[in-house]
């Protein structure tokens, strides 16, 4: 059944997936290991077709003011006030991942650190449908992805990480969360092995 599911797209981001995105250069490599853009296409296509909502978590945008008066701030938040990470256009999600109100989409409220979850009303916009499965893909690997993954897990949710819809700020370090990831997640699976999952689904609903 696909009803009690959705997908949680995390960052898909100008800055982390455009070529002239600030931070891309620091995930070419993985990037172009995995395929992961061109991956997220079709996971986003995949699932609109079996009726499947994608839930959008977002960074944060960073403008004029944003960390006015911050007392506490992290090595992060230094970053994006005086590199302009996630400013204007590069806190716009890639141009044809944009979400589409007819397949159920949502975009929720944007995380200021890893979790999309955190001082955000993921949780809250899930459970009003009552969705408990999560699909979880984007970026990045290490971190955000990561983060709202293991949040998701302490909320109760079912999580499937698809393993190839996503990148690192290395190979290295892609891969170091892949060894991790099946501790932790009930199904670490590739695109390829979602999409027959689905597939199957349709076909036992016909």
């Amino acid at each position: 059944m696909t009803h009690c599911q959705a997908l949680v797209l995390v960052d898909p981001l100008n800055e982390f997936l455009h070529p002239e995105g600030k931070l891309y250069g620091l995930l070419k490599e993985s990037l172009d290991t995995t395929g992961t853009l061109a991956n997220i296409r079709q996971l986003v296509d995949g699932a609109r077709s079996a009726n499947i909502p994608i839930y959008y978590g977002l960074h944060q945008i960073t403008q004029d003011g944003t960390y006015a008066g911050w007392l506490h701030m992290r090595t992060n938040h230094v970053r994006n006030r005086d590199k302009r990470v996630f400013a204007g256009w590069g806190a716009e999600i890639v141009e044809g991942l944009e979400p589409n109100t007819s397949n159920g989409d949502v975009v929720v409220s944007r995380h200021w650190n890893s979790s999309s979850f955190r001082n955000t009303d993921l949780d809250y916009q899930l459970r009003q449908r009552e969705i408990h499965h999560l699909i979880m893909a984007g970026m990045v690997a290490n971190t955000c992805l990561e983060a709202t993954a293991r949040e998701a897990i302490e909320l109760g949710y079912k999580v499937t990480l698809l393993s190839d819809c996503t990148a690192g700020f290395s190979n290295k370090l892609k891969e170091a969360g892949e060894v991790v990831w099946p501790t932790l997640f009930e199904e670490v699976i590739t695109l390829k092995q979602w999409l027959a999952t689905i597939q199957e689904q349709k076909g036992a609903n016909v």
